[in-house]
């Protein structure tokens, strides 16, 4: 009898500190990094993490190690490739001995981006459309999320947006890796509302989409199963309540989302939300999570192998009861199910399906044709 033997490579090499006040470590694992007396580039949003005090607190306690800091508090949502031409510009000209992010997925992404852009001659637009390959690693980066969903803290990619031109970029390479990842539970505790939501149903959602891509492993699904079962139970509460609990189990699911989809990725709901970032500036969990269960509905008869530990993920019986626990998940916190809540209508669904990544719907187990996806769009309309 012939045994199924899993074939498939891993790759996960960030060092991964987790736990409340991890944050303290910061001038500790900058110093292993890069050593004693080390000038550092830190990426930053440009008002909130500073009004709160908290860029004060990280400013302080690098200095006091002997370690020099130099801010870049212009991280906006959506950085743009002349955002990150910009910052590695800056990360060049200072001769950073290292790189710290310290922000939510954009913040992350920027820096990621600037590190790397800064030891390499192109710009942005040329790596991310093809035109080169990058040829040596940037300075080390520590990546601090204040948010958890983005997982941007353990991904080895930075996703950049030309609105003039309606377009999305990536770079990515196993060299924009963090080296370490300091995941502090206080840190998510500013989050409003809207955000929690948004940042946890993009992690939510990927971890589904991991799980049935066709490219699935089992150390993946095995990350992504967690994954679900973490938010499932506390991504409302985390939301709503904003405890320290539910926002430390969210801010562990996130991470372990973003270990799992470095080595299989997010696929269908983001090949559709990025087209409904692009065309009506929908926030990027908002935009993920719309689709979510159209596409569930879709993968389930193809992966009806691995659908019984799903549903005990969610803690539900059946497809339809898991759809229906998704659908109150994404209600309660928050978040709307029909586009027309967004201000896209019948008219809009052909933009969509144009500008979906039609790459990323092929790691669907069951792809849709363009009028399948137009159907699909209409059900959720």
């Amino acid at each position: 009898m012939t045994q199924f033997t899993p074939s498939f490579t891993w790759r996960s090499p960030t060092k991964i500190v987790f736990g409340l006040d991890a944050l303290a470590r910061l001038p500790d694992e900058t110093l292993e990094l890069a050593g004693e007396g080390a000038s550092v580039f830190v990426v930053t949003g440009r008002a909130f993490l500073r009004s709160r005090g908290i860029l004060s607190a990280v400013e302080d306690s690098l200095s006091r190690r002997g370690i020099r800091a130099t801010f870049w508090e212009r991280a906006d949502p959506f950085p743009s490739p002349s955002d990150a031409d910009a910052a590695a510009d800056a990360c060049r000209e200072m001769r950073a001995d290292a790189a710290i992010a310290i922000g939510g997925g954009s913040a992350l992404d920027l820096a990621k981006a600037a590190a790397i852009l800064s030891a390499n001659p192109r710009d942005a637009r040329t790596y991310a459309s093809g035109g080169a390959s990058f040829a040596r690693p940037g300075p080390p980066l520590i990546a601090v999320p204040t948010t958890s969903g983005s997982s941007s803290e353990v991904t080895a990619g930075a996703a950049l947006w030309d609105w003039s031109e309606s377009k999305s970029f990536g770079i990515s390479s196993p060299m924009m890796f963090p080296k370490t990842a300091i995941v502090d539970p206080r840190l998510a505790m500013a989050m409003p509302q809207t955000l929690a939501a948004n940042t946890g149903m993009d992690a939510f959602t990927s971890a589904f989409e991991s799980y049935w891509n066709v490219d699935a492993a089992p150390m993946s699904d095995a990350l992504a199963l967690g994954v679900i079962r973490a938010y499932s139970r506390d991504l409302i509460r985390s939301a709503i309540q904003g405890d320290l609990e539910s926002r430390s189990a969210c801010a562990l699911a996130a991470t372990m989302s973003g270990v799992g989809y470095s080595n299989v990725s997010p696929n269908a709901c983001h090949a559709v939300g990025s087209a409904l970032t692009l065309g009506w500036r929908v926030e990027h969990g908002q935009s993920v999570a719309i689709t979510l269960i159209p596409f569930l509905r879709r993968a389930a008869p193809a992966i009806a192998h691995k659908i019984p530990p799903l549903l005990a993920a969610l803690e539900v019986g059946d497809v339809d009861a898991a759809c229906a626990k998704i659908d109150r998940t994404i209600r309660a916190t928050g978040l709307q199910t029909r586009l027309t809540a967004l201000g896209i209508n019948e008219a809009d669904l052909p933009q969509i399906i144009a500008t979906a990544r039609w790459d990323r719907i092929a790691q669907h187990p069951n792809p849709p044709t363009s009028a399948e996806l137009g159907e699909m769009l209409q059900g959720i309309l």
